[in-house]
């Protein structure tokens, strides 16, 4: 599989570069934004492979971002995470498009063996 590249929208700057660090020593291109807007506007601009995305960002959420996402990329994976998670919004984001819910904390292989799923996952549809 060539280098994926992958849209990573978290505002908190530490878990974002927690991720953006555990992605990147895999060998993934991580692009990371701060606010649901830019993220939107990135996904709709350029090409991505995955998204991920945290579930309360500053301006749009992370829901709406996965619906908007989803309307213009149907089969873009992307992955919420959050660390306010419950049952109603795990399904809620599935409903709207998104491959996967992650609760936080969450350990480094587990991030990765989702990104590996949905990145497979993606390339078979």
């Amino acid at each position: 599989m060539q280098r994926a590249k992958i849209l990573l929208i978290e505002d908190d700057p530490g878990t974002g570069a927690a991720v953006q660090k555990v992605l990147s020593t895999e060998g993934f291109e991580v692009e990371l934004v701060r606010r649901g807007e830019e993220g939107l506007q990135r996904a709709n601009a350029s090409r991505y492979d995955l998204v991920i995305t945290d579930f309360k960002l500053p301006g749009i959420s992370g829901l709406d971002l996965i619906k908007q996402l989803h309307q213009s990329a149907s089969k873009l994976p992307i992955i919420m995470m959050t660390a306010h998670g419950s049952t109603e919004t795990a399904i809620e984001a599935t409903k709207l498009g998104a491959y996967e819910y992650l609760t936080k904390p969450f350990e480094a292989d587990e991030l990765l063996d989702l990104v590996t799923d949905a990145l497979r996952n993606s390339e078979l549809m």
